[in-house]
């Protein structure tokens, strides 16, 4: 999960920089081996963001679009895979209690769905889909995270581009 904190960096006063914390747990590997808060190339551990953008260079502005448009493109495909694992499990679930209903035909339904708790098979995918669907918003939430910065220096950009002179 990304965490952002502020952080007093060097030469920086307090208070004006997030950084990034990479996750060191077992509970966000997912996300590490994912690629999401640490893609591969970029070391996230070193990484800090200015909260005045109109303090950076022209060049570190557009460094820190791009790394940030990169990885919030990555995250949204891994976000659409979640989803996909989201539906492909729901769909097994259907069908398993489909199955579960075929076996017990002619027992009344509330019966039925109580005995549906209790089937392991059923109980495990339920546990699975939970899983994934928590996975998913920790996810939605470094998406937007990664979009709000990428938008950031965008705007950023767009603010510089404008107050250039014509060259005519």
């Amino acid at each position: 999960m990304v965490l952002v904190k502020k952080k007093v960096a060097r030469g920086q006063p307090r208070g004006k920089v997030l950084t990034i914390s990479t996750p060191r747990n077992r509970a966000q590997k997912w996300l590490r081996d994912a690629g999401i808060v640490v893609p591969e190339d970029i070391p996230a551990d070193e990484e800090s963001v200015p909260l005045d953008f109109t303090r950076m260079t022209n060049r570190g502005i557009g460094a820190l679009h791009s790394r940030y448009a990169v990885r919030h493109s990555h995250a949204i495909y891994n976000a659409a895979i979640m989803e996909s694992d989201v539906l492909t499990l729901k769909r097994e679930l259907k069908i398993l209690q489909a199955k579960f209903r075929i076996l017990h035909r002619g027992t009344p339904k509330n019966v039925v769905d109580a005995l549906m708790e209790e089937d392991e098979e059923i109980a495990d995918l339920l546990d699975k889909i939970q899983e994934v669907e928590a996975k998913h918003v920790i996810l939605d939430a470094v998406v937007k995270s990664y979009e709000g910065i990428r938008n950031a220096a965008s705007r950023e950009i767009s603010r510089r581009i404008g107050e250039r002179a014509p060259l005519d």
